[in-house]
Protein backbone atom coordinates (compact mmCIF):
# COMPACT_ATOMS: atom_id res chain seq x y z
CA UNK A 1 0.00 0.00 0.00
CA UNK A 2 1.46 3.50 -1.12
CA UNK A 3 2.91 5.03 2.01
CA UNK A 4 1.15 8.83 1.48
CA UNK A 5 -2.81 8.95 2.38
CA UNK A 6 -4.25 8.55 -1.18
CA UNK A 7 -7.80 9.27 0.09
CA UNK A 8 -6.62 12.64 1.99
CA UNK A 9 -5.30 13.58 -1.59
CA UNK A 10 -8.38 12.56 -2.78
CA UNK A 11 -10.14 14.45 -0.76
CA UNK A 12 -8.61 17.54 -1.53
CA UNK A 13 -8.55 17.09 -5.30
CA UNK A 14 -12.66 17.00 -4.96
CA UNK A 15 -12.88 20.41 -2.91
CA UNK A 16 -10.75 22.10 -5.65
CA UNK A 17 -13.79 21.23 -7.85
CA UNK A 18 -16.93 21.30 -5.38
CA UNK A 19 -15.18 23.21 -2.34
CA UNK A 20 -15.24 22.44 1.61
CA UNK A 21 -16.63 18.41 1.51
CA UNK A 22 -19.85 18.11 3.51
CA UNK A 23 -19.44 15.02 6.20
CA UNK A 24 -15.60 14.84 5.56
CA UNK A 25 -14.72 12.98 8.00
CA UNK A 26 -17.26 9.83 7.00
CA UNK A 27 -16.68 10.66 3.92
CA UNK A 28 -13.27 9.83 3.84
CA UNK A 29 -13.81 6.76 5.50
CA UNK A 30 -16.60 5.82 2.96
CA UNK A 31 -13.91 6.39 0.10
CA UNK A 32 -12.12 3.78 2.12
CA UNK A 33 -14.54 1.41 1.42
CA UNK A 34 -15.14 1.58 -1.71
CA UNK A 35 -11.97 1.28 -3.28
CA UNK A 36 -8.35 0.68 -1.91
CA UNK A 37 -5.26 2.62 -1.77
CA UNK A 38 -3.47 0.66 -4.41
CA UNK A 39 -6.38 1.03 -6.92
CA UNK A 40 -6.50 4.63 -5.72
CA UNK A 41 -2.97 4.99 -7.20
CA UNK A 42 -3.59 4.64 -10.54
CA UNK A 43 -6.08 7.48 -10.52
CA UNK A 44 -3.25 10.10 -9.07
CA UNK A 45 -1.07 8.61 -12.46
CA UNK A 46 -4.06 10.16 -14.65
CA UNK A 47 -3.68 14.10 -15.06
CA UNK A 48 -5.40 16.86 -12.74
CA UNK A 49 -7.27 17.58 -16.21
CA UNK A 50 -7.62 15.99 -19.38
CA UNK A 51 -7.04 12.67 -20.88
CA UNK A 52 -4.21 10.55 -20.86
CA UNK A 53 -3.59 7.64 -23.97
CA UNK A 54 -2.94 3.87 -22.45
CA UNK A 55 0.11 4.16 -23.76
CA UNK A 56 1.43 7.02 -22.05
CA UNK A 57 -0.42 5.58 -19.02
CA UNK A 58 1.21 2.27 -19.01
CA UNK A 59 4.72 4.33 -19.42
CA UNK A 60 4.00 6.00 -16.07
CA UNK A 61 2.89 2.78 -14.47
CA UNK A 62 5.97 1.12 -15.27
CA UNK A 63 8.69 3.86 -13.82
CA UNK A 64 6.22 3.52 -11.04
CA UNK A 65 6.31 -0.65 -10.27
CA UNK A 66 2.64 -1.36 -11.50
CA UNK A 67 2.67 -4.07 -14.25
CA UNK A 68 0.50 -3.62 -16.89
CA UNK A 69 -1.87 -6.34 -15.96
CA UNK A 70 -2.24 -4.93 -12.22
CA UNK A 71 -3.22 -1.45 -13.99
CA UNK A 72 -5.44 -3.12 -16.17
CA UNK A 73 -7.09 -4.40 -13.39
CA UNK A 74 -7.04 -0.99 -10.82
CA UNK A 75 -8.53 1.04 -13.90
CA UNK A 76 -11.56 -1.24 -14.51
CA UNK A 77 -12.39 -1.13 -11.18
CA UNK A 78 -11.86 2.78 -10.82
CA UNK A 79 -14.38 2.95 -13.74
CA UNK A 80 -16.79 0.45 -12.10
CA UNK A 81 -17.04 2.74 -9.25
CA UNK A 82 -17.36 6.17 -10.82
CA UNK A 83 -13.69 7.10 -10.09
CA UNK A 84 -12.57 7.86 -13.77
CA UNK A 85 -13.84 7.26 -17.15
CA UNK A 86 -12.55 5.33 -20.04
CA UNK A 87 -13.68 5.46 -23.98
CA UNK A 88 -11.99 4.93 -27.52
CA UNK A 89 -11.21 8.00 -29.43
CA UNK A 90 -8.83 8.75 -32.84
CA UNK A 91 -5.81 8.50 -30.56
CA UNK A 92 -7.09 4.89 -29.05
CA UNK A 93 -8.39 4.42 -25.29
CA UNK A 94 -8.11 7.54 -22.75
CA UNK A 95 -8.31 7.90 -19.61
CA UNK A 96 -9.35 11.20 -17.43
CA UNK A 97 -10.52 11.88 -13.59
CA UNK A 98 -14.12 11.78 -12.91
CA UNK A 99 -15.05 15.07 -10.65
CA UNK A 100 -16.78 14.20 -7.14
CA UNK A 101 -20.27 14.84 -8.40
CA UNK A 102 -20.19 12.26 -11.10
CA UNK A 103 -18.40 9.53 -8.62
CA UNK A 104 -21.53 10.27 -6.03
CA UNK A 105 -23.97 9.88 -9.21
CA UNK A 106 -22.72 6.44 -9.79
CA UNK A 107 -22.12 5.45 -6.54
CA UNK A 108 -26.52 6.19 -6.41
CA UNK A 109 -27.13 4.07 -9.07
CA UNK A 110 -26.15 0.99 -7.67
CA UNK A 111 -28.50 -1.60 -7.48
CA UNK A 112 -27.50 -3.04 -4.21
CA UNK A 113 -29.00 -1.57 -0.94
CA UNK A 114 -25.57 -0.74 1.21
CA UNK A 115 -24.68 1.16 3.92
CA UNK A 116 -22.04 2.61 1.61
CA UNK A 117 -24.91 3.37 -0.98
CA UNK A 118 -27.40 5.13 1.69
CA UNK A 119 -24.05 7.63 2.72
CA UNK A 120 -23.46 8.86 -0.79
CA UNK A 121 -27.16 9.34 -0.94
CA UNK A 122 -27.37 11.21 2.03
CA UNK A 123 -24.54 13.41 0.71
CA UNK A 124 -25.79 13.86 -2.59
CA UNK A 125 -29.30 15.23 -0.84
CA UNK A 126 -27.34 17.15 1.31
CA UNK A 127 -26.01 19.00 -2.09
CA UNK A 128 -29.76 19.00 -3.72
CA UNK A 129 -30.91 20.61 -0.62
CA UNK A 130 -28.45 23.01 -0.61
CA UNK A 131 -26.43 21.97 2.46
CA UNK A 132 -23.28 22.28 1.26
CA UNK A 133 -21.11 25.27 0.62
CA UNK A 134 -21.45 27.53 -2.70
CA UNK A 135 -19.53 26.02 -5.59
CA UNK A 136 -16.13 27.63 -6.09
CA UNK A 137 -16.99 28.30 -9.98
CA UNK A 138 -18.82 30.70 -12.25
CA UNK A 139 -19.93 28.96 -15.11
CA UNK A 140 -22.83 26.69 -15.16
CA UNK A 141 -22.59 22.86 -15.65
CA UNK A 142 -25.65 22.68 -17.59
CA UNK A 143 -28.33 24.56 -19.45
CA UNK A 144 -31.97 24.18 -20.52
CA UNK A 145 -33.40 23.26 -23.89
CA UNK A 146 -36.55 24.45 -24.91
CA UNK A 147 -39.68 21.92 -25.65
CA UNK A 148 -39.01 21.59 -29.43
CA UNK A 149 -41.96 22.10 -30.64
CA UNK A 150 -42.60 25.68 -29.14
CA UNK A 151 -39.18 26.70 -31.30
CA UNK A 152 -39.74 24.53 -34.42
CA UNK A 153 -43.58 24.63 -34.46
CA UNK A 154 -43.63 20.47 -35.23
CA UNK A 155 -44.27 17.37 -32.90
CA UNK A 156 -42.91 13.76 -33.02
CA UNK A 157 -45.22 12.74 -35.98
CA UNK A 158 -44.30 16.03 -38.01
CA UNK A 159 -46.73 18.03 -37.95
CA UNK A 160 -47.70 21.30 -37.05
CA UNK A 161 -48.64 22.37 -33.30
CA UNK A 162 -52.24 23.76 -33.71
CA UNK A 163 -52.13 26.99 -31.61
CA UNK A 164 -48.68 27.46 -31.77
CA UNK A 165 -46.87 31.02 -31.43
CA UNK A 166 -43.41 30.21 -33.44
CA UNK A 167 -40.38 32.61 -32.79
CA UNK A 168 -38.42 34.09 -35.72
CA UNK A 169 -36.99 31.31 -37.52
CA UNK A 170 -33.25 33.17 -37.60
CA UNK A 171 -33.48 33.33 -34.41
CA UNK A 172 -33.78 29.55 -33.81
CA UNK A 173 -29.53 27.89 -33.61
CA UNK A 174 -29.37 23.93 -33.60
CA UNK A 175 -28.15 24.10 -30.35
CA UNK A 176 -31.61 25.48 -29.25
CA UNK A 177 -33.64 22.45 -30.27
CA UNK A 178 -32.78 18.96 -28.19
CA UNK A 179 -33.04 16.64 -31.62
CA UNK A 180 -30.47 18.52 -33.60
CA UNK A 181 -27.99 18.70 -30.59
CA UNK A 182 -28.17 14.89 -30.14
CA UNK A 183 -28.57 13.75 -34.27
CA UNK A 184 -24.88 13.27 -34.51
CA UNK A 185 -24.32 11.56 -31.62
CA UNK A 186 -22.95 7.93 -32.33
CA UNK A 187 -23.29 5.80 -28.62
CA UNK A 188 -26.56 6.54 -26.45
CA UNK A 189 -27.32 5.00 -23.20
CA UNK A 190 -30.02 5.47 -20.58
CA UNK A 191 -29.22 5.83 -17.03
CA UNK A 192 -31.40 6.35 -13.80
CA UNK A 193 -31.46 9.93 -13.03
CA UNK A 194 -29.58 9.58 -9.76
CA UNK A 195 -31.23 12.80 -8.47
CA UNK A 196 -34.52 11.23 -8.40
CA UNK A 197 -32.88 8.01 -7.31
CA UNK A 198 -31.39 9.82 -4.58
CA UNK A 199 -34.69 10.79 -3.29
CA UNK A 200 -36.27 7.03 -3.03
CA UNK A 201 -33.19 5.62 -1.30
CA UNK A 202 -34.15 8.71 1.17
CA UNK A 203 -38.14 7.80 1.14
CA UNK A 204 -38.69 10.73 -0.24
CA UNK A 205 -39.19 9.96 -4.22
CA UNK A 206 -41.59 11.45 -6.72
CA UNK A 207 -43.37 9.21 -9.39
CA UNK A 208 -41.93 10.45 -12.32
CA UNK A 209 -39.74 7.66 -14.21
CA UNK A 210 -35.95 6.75 -13.06
CA UNK A 211 -34.38 5.67 -16.22
CA UNK A 212 -34.38 9.53 -18.05
CA UNK A 213 -30.78 10.41 -17.73
CA UNK A 214 -29.09 9.98 -21.56
CA UNK A 215 -25.64 9.72 -21.85
CA UNK A 216 -23.65 10.15 -25.16
CA UNK A 217 -20.43 8.81 -27.22
CA UNK A 218 -17.28 8.61 -24.02
CA UNK A 219 -19.98 8.52 -21.30
CA UNK A 220 -22.18 6.20 -22.78
CA UNK A 221 -19.21 4.02 -23.46
CA UNK A 222 -17.69 4.69 -19.99
CA UNK A 223 -21.44 4.02 -18.36
CA UNK A 224 -22.66 0.89 -20.74
CA UNK A 225 -19.40 -1.31 -20.16
CA UNK A 226 -19.80 -0.71 -16.43
CA UNK A 227 -23.43 -1.76 -16.03
CA UNK A 228 -24.84 1.70 -15.31
CA UNK A 229 -25.98 2.67 -18.15
CA UNK A 230 -27.87 0.85 -20.77
CA UNK A 231 -27.24 1.21 -25.02
CA UNK A 232 -30.32 2.55 -26.82
CA UNK A 233 -31.04 3.61 -30.05
CA UNK A 234 -31.88 6.73 -31.52
CA UNK A 235 -35.64 6.35 -31.87
CA UNK A 236 -35.98 4.96 -28.10
CA UNK A 237 -33.91 8.59 -27.46
CA UNK A 238 -36.32 10.68 -29.03
CA UNK A 239 -39.35 8.41 -27.41
CA UNK A 240 -37.72 9.40 -23.78
CA UNK A 241 -37.63 13.05 -24.70
CA UNK A 242 -40.51 13.38 -26.00
CA UNK A 243 -42.12 11.59 -23.14
CA UNK A 244 -40.63 13.69 -20.67
CA UNK A 245 -41.97 16.80 -22.50
CA UNK A 246 -45.29 15.31 -22.03
CA UNK A 247 -44.50 14.87 -18.20
CA UNK A 248 -43.55 17.90 -17.93
CA UNK A 249 -39.53 17.47 -17.32
CA UNK A 250 -37.66 20.20 -18.10
CA UNK A 251 -34.27 18.81 -20.71
CA UNK A 252 -31.27 20.15 -19.12
CA UNK A 253 -27.94 19.53 -21.50
CA UNK A 254 -24.14 19.98 -21.00
CA UNK A 255 -23.20 23.65 -20.93
CA UNK A 256 -21.50 23.70 -24.38
CA UNK A 257 -22.02 23.58 -28.18
CA UNK A 258 -21.42 20.35 -29.33
CA UNK A 259 -19.64 17.07 -28.13
CA UNK A 260 -22.61 16.54 -25.01
CA UNK A 261 -22.05 14.25 -22.98
CA UNK A 262 -25.24 13.99 -20.90
CA UNK A 263 -28.78 15.14 -21.73
CA UNK A 264 -31.17 15.00 -18.10
CA UNK A 265 -35.17 15.07 -17.97
CA UNK A 266 -35.39 17.03 -14.64
CA UNK A 267 -38.54 17.38 -12.17
CA UNK A 268 -38.15 20.80 -10.03
CA UNK A 269 -39.22 18.25 -7.13
CA UNK A 270 -35.51 16.10 -6.84
CA UNK A 271 -33.75 17.85 -9.80
CA UNK A 272 -30.19 19.17 -8.28
CA UNK A 273 -29.95 21.59 -11.32
CA UNK A 274 -33.43 23.05 -11.05
CA UNK A 275 -33.11 23.18 -6.73
CA UNK A 276 -30.23 25.64 -7.67
CA UNK A 277 -31.73 27.87 -9.41
CA UNK A 278 -34.94 27.97 -7.20
CA UNK A 279 -32.16 29.51 -4.16
CA UNK A 280 -30.80 32.06 -6.61
CA UNK A 281 -27.67 30.62 -8.04
CA UNK A 282 -26.80 30.64 -11.22
CA UNK A 283 -23.41 28.50 -11.00
CA UNK A 284 -24.92 24.69 -11.51
CA UNK A 285 -27.65 25.37 -15.22
CA UNK A 286 -28.19 28.29 -16.95
CA UNK A 287 -31.47 28.78 -18.61
CA UNK A 288 -32.47 28.35 -22.56
CA UNK A 289 -31.37 31.40 -25.28
CA UNK A 290 -35.29 32.13 -24.79
CA UNK A 291 -37.91 33.20 -22.05
CA UNK A 292 -41.59 33.38 -22.26
CA UNK A 293 -43.61 36.31 -23.31
CA UNK A 294 -47.08 36.75 -22.70
CA UNK A 295 -50.57 37.60 -24.65
CA UNK A 296 -53.24 39.07 -21.98
CA UNK A 297 -55.63 39.32 -24.56
CA UNK A 298 -55.41 35.65 -25.80
CA UNK A 299 -55.62 34.15 -22.35
CA UNK A 300 -58.16 32.69 -20.62
CA UNK A 301 -56.78 33.15 -17.03
CA UNK A 302 -56.90 28.71 -16.91
CA UNK A 303 -54.01 28.97 -15.16
CA UNK A 304 -52.36 25.94 -16.97
CA UNK A 305 -49.22 27.41 -17.01
CA UNK A 306 -49.02 27.78 -13.48
CA UNK A 307 -49.13 24.58 -12.92
CA UNK A 308 -46.31 23.51 -16.00
CA UNK A 309 -43.83 26.25 -14.64
CA UNK A 310 -41.08 24.29 -12.57
CA UNK A 311 -39.95 27.31 -11.17
CA UNK A 312 -43.06 29.45 -9.88
CA UNK A 313 -42.21 32.12 -12.34
CA UNK A 314 -46.14 31.99 -13.63
CA UNK A 315 -48.69 33.60 -11.13
CA UNK A 316 -52.39 34.98 -10.67
CA UNK A 317 -52.24 38.73 -9.31
CA UNK A 318 -55.14 40.75 -8.92
CA UNK A 319 -56.60 38.45 -11.64
CA UNK A 320 -54.23 38.66 -14.44
CA UNK A 321 -51.50 36.45 -15.08
CA UNK A 322 -48.28 37.85 -14.60
CA UNK A 323 -44.33 36.61 -15.79
CA UNK A 324 -41.45 36.66 -13.76
CA UNK A 325 -38.83 36.84 -16.58
CA UNK A 326 -36.25 36.49 -14.35
CA UNK A 327 -36.84 33.17 -12.61
CA UNK A 328 -38.23 32.03 -16.00
CA UNK A 329 -35.54 29.06 -17.51
CA UNK A 330 -36.97 29.29 -21.00
CA UNK A 331 -38.03 25.62 -20.87
CA UNK A 332 -40.78 26.12 -22.71
CA UNK A 333 -43.25 24.40 -20.83
CA UNK A 334 -46.06 26.57 -20.30
CA UNK A 335 -45.93 27.45 -24.21
CA UNK A 336 -46.46 24.13 -25.29
CA UNK A 337 -49.03 23.50 -22.54
CA UNK A 338 -51.28 26.99 -22.83
CA UNK A 339 -54.77 25.80 -25.06
CA UNK A 340 -54.86 29.40 -26.36
CA UNK A 341 -51.14 30.09 -27.68
CA UNK A 342 -50.81 33.15 -24.72
CA UNK A 343 -47.13 31.74 -24.25
CA UNK A 344 -44.47 32.30 -26.70
CA UNK A 345 -40.99 31.86 -26.58
CA UNK A 346 -38.40 35.04 -27.37
CA UNK A 347 -34.58 35.23 -27.41
CA UNK A 348 -33.51 36.90 -24.40
CA UNK A 349 -31.55 40.46 -24.72
CA UNK A 350 -28.40 38.90 -23.09
CA UNK A 351 -27.13 35.60 -22.80
CA UNK A 352 -23.51 34.15 -21.58
CA UNK A 353 -21.34 32.69 -24.26
CA UNK A 354 -21.27 29.09 -24.43
CA UNK A 355 -18.19 27.05 -24.62
CA UNK A 356 -17.43 24.70 -27.55
CA UNK A 357 -17.18 22.04 -26.66
CA UNK A 358 -17.51 19.56 -23.53
CA UNK A 359 -13.74 19.67 -22.77
CA UNK A 360 -13.43 23.41 -22.77
CA UNK A 361 -16.56 23.47 -20.57
CA UNK A 362 -14.57 21.49 -17.84
CA UNK A 363 -11.29 23.18 -18.50
CA UNK A 364 -13.03 26.43 -17.86
CA UNK A 365 -14.85 24.97 -14.82
CA UNK A 366 -11.50 23.95 -13.50
CA UNK A 367 -9.64 26.97 -13.62
CA UNK A 368 -13.13 28.69 -11.94
CA UNK A 369 -12.67 25.93 -9.42
CA UNK A 370 -8.61 26.47 -8.10
CA UNK A 371 -9.33 30.38 -8.43
CA UNK A 372 -12.24 30.12 -6.36
CA UNK A 373 -10.62 28.01 -3.65
CA UNK A 374 -7.60 30.07 -3.59
CA UNK A 375 -9.71 33.29 -3.10
CA UNK A 376 -12.07 31.58 -0.82
CA UNK A 377 -9.17 30.27 1.38
CA UNK A 378 -7.80 34.07 1.49
CA UNK A 379 -11.05 35.32 2.51
CA UNK A 380 -11.29 32.44 4.95
CA UNK A 381 -14.57 30.99 3.85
Amino acid sequence: MPDKDLFESLCKFYEFMLGPLPARLEFKRTLQDTVTADELSAFFLLPFSGTITQEKLQKKAHKAGIPADVLHTRLNRLASEGFILAYDTPAGLVFERGNPVFMTEQQVRKPEDTPRRTFYAHLFNTFLEGGGHALPTKTPYYRVLPVEATLTGTTKSGTLVVNEVIPDPRGVLPIDVVSAMVQDVKLIGVAECYCRKTKRILGAGCEYPLETCLVFDELAQTLIEHGTARQIGHDDMMDILWQSEKLGLVHNVDNCLEEIRSLCNCCSCCCAVLKTWARGSTNAGAPSRYVVAYDADRCTRCETCISRCPTHARAKQDGRMVVDTGACLGCGLCVAACPRAANRMILRGKHPAIPRTNPALYSKIGREAILGTVRNKLLGR
